[in-house]
């Protein structure tokens, strides 16, 4: 077994004995699908005040299911994989591996492999509560909503390799990715869907990572036009900010 195989495994070990980890990748997204399914009034209703036909017959919880996908996105890329990279480093971890034949760059090689298998496992894990207990209908282009939510994590991880770069502590990376994740929230679409936001507000969500996230991943759901805007801002932000958190990582 080579080394990026061994540390990959034992960092979905740490992972699954991790709660606050699992809850933010499994349990947070389904969960506040059911919140907004069963206790905020009048979300399953029929949509109202929406001229596109796309929408038509559509509940208002529909609208939040690719909202979901974007809050998997956020909450793994942007706590979960910077808190660990922030708590090598504070324990020297990343120091001590600098002397070995293994180096630390296969820490961080295994760190995001298991934040993608995360990422997939929660996006699985709301797609299934929609479904199965909200009555959600399919994607209509599974293919599209894949590719779009694929690229949506690269540029998402790449963000929060920003802040697992710098980041001096597993509680310093916490802290900031959660400010960024809870400011983005707005952009999802998570208090107001995007179909239903203001054209203006909408608009300006559309150039921040999760908002182009959740309107290029419902474009894909609800068989809007190819969502062609939406995936280039995706992708100018993953490229920038892989390159950032590539020059600026600190492996001590």
């Amino acid at each position: 077994m080579n080394a990026l195989s061994a540390l990959t495994r034992m960092e979905t070990t740490l992972l699954l004995r991790n709660p606050n980890a699992l809850f933010m990748a499994l349990a947070f997204p389904a969960a506040l699908l059911l919140v907004q399914g069963f206790v905020i009034p009048g979300t399953r209703e029929p949509v109202t005040g929406i001229s596109d036909p796309v929408f038509e017959g559509l509940r208002v919880i529909d609208l939040f299911v690719p909202i979901a996908l974007t809050v998997v996105l956020g909450s793994v890329a942007l706590t979960n994989f910077p808190s660990a990279m922030g708590g090598y480093r504070e324990l020297g971890v990343l120091r001590r591996l600098g002397s070995t034949p293994v180096g630390p760059h296969r820490v961080l090689g295994a760190q995001l492999i298991v934040s993608a298998a995360s990422l997939l496992a929660g996006a699985v894990a709301a797609t299934g509560v929609a479904m199965a207990l909200l009555g959600a209908q399919a994607p209509r282009s599974v293919p599209l909503v894949l590719a779009t939510f694929c690229l949506a994590a690269v540029a998402m991880l790449s963000l929060g390799a920003i802040v697992a770069a710098r980041a001096s502590s597993a509680q310093n990376a916490n802290g900031i990715g959660m400010l960024i994740f809870i400011a983005s929230l707005f952009s999802a679409g998570v208090w107001t869907p995007g179909p239903l936001m203001n054209e203006t507000l909408r608009q300006i969500a559309g150039f921040t990572p999760l908002g182009a996230a959740s309107q290029s991943l419902s474009a894909a759901w609800y068989g809007q036009p190819f969502p062609w805007a939406q995936l280039l801002v995706l992708l100018g932000w993953a490229v920038p900010c892989a390159l950032i958190a590539y020059r600026t990582f600190r492996w001590r």
